[in-house]
């Protein structure tokens, strides 16, 4: 659970989403999938295995993403990815909280890959943390 106090939601969300991604990037995909606090709506709880087994997939033989780095996808630090792409975010109009999307830097540079957020009201001050998704948008 993230606690948010009053003010300015946007900067904490997206640095919130920048530290995970850089958990990641150092190779602690089970602190990561311990940050998030209940499964998406298709009722996916994340995993090590299911977000490495996803990026795999995603940028399988044949994609352009693997032809160019042949060992593979490898998640890559935020602050030193090329090719920066602005996170988008926004608040849903029933004030159940908010959402963020974020590209996934691989390999040293941003890609298409997207990871979704969903931040939740749960409590007085307090926002669950869903990954709703993964995917190339």
């Amino acid at each position: 659970m993230l606690t948010m106090e009053w003010g300015e939601v946007e900067p904490v969300l997206i640095a919130w989403v920048r530290e995970w991604l850089d958990l990641l990037a150092g190779g602690r995909l089970e602190d990561a999938c311990g940050r998030l606090d209940e499964p998406n709506s298709y009722g996916l709880r994340w995993t090590p295995a299911a977000l490495t087994d996803l990026v795999e997939d995603t940028f399988g033989p044949g994609t352009r993403f693997r032809v160019e780095h042949p060992e593979g996808p490898r998640f890559s630090p935020v602050a030193t990815a090329l090719g920066r792409r602005p996170p988008m975010i926004g608040a849903y109009k029933d004030g159940s909280g908010f959402w963020v999307d974020h590209h996934v830097p691989l390999n040293g540079e941003y890609s298409d890959l997207t990871a979704q957020f969903k931040f939740l009201w749960r409590g007085n001050h307090v926002l669950a943390v869903i990954l709703h998704d993964l995917h190339v948008l």
